[in-house]
């Protein structure tokens, strides 16, 4: 006999849609593509209809909150997925050693994040730093913060370590724009992350890393970089924002 389903039990019409290693739904490729098209057009408007002043805009050196607790960067409360970390498919000897975890769609856009930085010059001992996270098989999966507009942390004490690039990487545009996050936390693990000097070291890692794999398409993060590295004391300001 078939069964017929009640009429007063609702169906879920997202029942069966695809999900992220935390279980939060993915939109499908082509509405994503809409929204951000029309992102600049919402921008526009919403700048036209509520004009705000310089002292609404959060500093720069202020969007990157200083460490807390175990972790470098303060973000509130956090989640990760329980999925076990895949060592790297590297496509070079600089990356060879990290992992990646998530879905098998987050592990083939970090693993594009990671497989970027080969044949990438650093500054300083940045390259070192990446090299050594690498030596250090850390992981590296996305993570849900509270503090939602933070782009990454990183779990300080952790063996091995651990990199947590915000999860809304998790469907960006590009796929690469996760590696600069990743030498600017491999360089802040490296040193002390609660210190100006090094996160300051960080930015700069982070922004040739951006020059070198995101050409023209830059991010927030990027920008953001580029903006503190050009204030006149970016340490001050670093100091100001709560780093030692």
């Amino acid at each position: 006999m078939r069964l017929r389903r009640s009429r007063d039990t609702p169906v879920d019409p997202y029942a069966d849609a695809p999900v992220d290693e935390l279980h939060a739904p993915l939109l499908p490729r082509w509405f994503v593509l809409v929204v951000l098209a029309l992102v600049p057009v919402a921008v526009a408007l919403f700048a036209v209809a509520f004009p705000w002043g310089e002292e609404d805009v959060v500093p720069v050196a202020e969007r990157r909150p200083p460490p807390t607790g175990e972790l470098t960067g303060d973000v509130g409360d956090w989640q990760v997925g329980e999925a076990e970390p895949q060592p790297l498919e590297a496509d070079c000897d600089g990356v060879e050693g990290f992992q990646v975890a998530g879905t098998v769609e987050d592990r083939r856009r970090l693993s594009e994040a990671l497989n970027a930085l080969c044949g990438v010059v650093l500054p300083d001992g940045a390259g070192a730093a990446v090299g050594a996270l690498a030596d250090a098989e850390a992981v590296v999966r996305f993570g849900a913060f509270e503090r939602s507009g933070v782009d990454v942390t990183a779990v300080r004490d952790a063996d091995p370590p651990v990199v947590l690039p915000n999860g809304r990487f998790a469907q960006a545009a590009q796929p690469r724009w996760v590696a600069p996050l990743i030498v600017y936390e491999a360089v802040r693990l490296a040193g002390d992350p609660a210190t100006a000097e090094d996160t300051l070291a960080a930015r700069d890692a982070e922004w040739a890393a951006c020059e070198a794999v995101l050409d023209d398409e830059l991010n927030v993060g990027c920008e953001d970089a580029r903006e503190l590295l050009a204030l006149d004391d970016p340490l001050a300001a670093l100091r100001v924002a709560g780093f030692e």
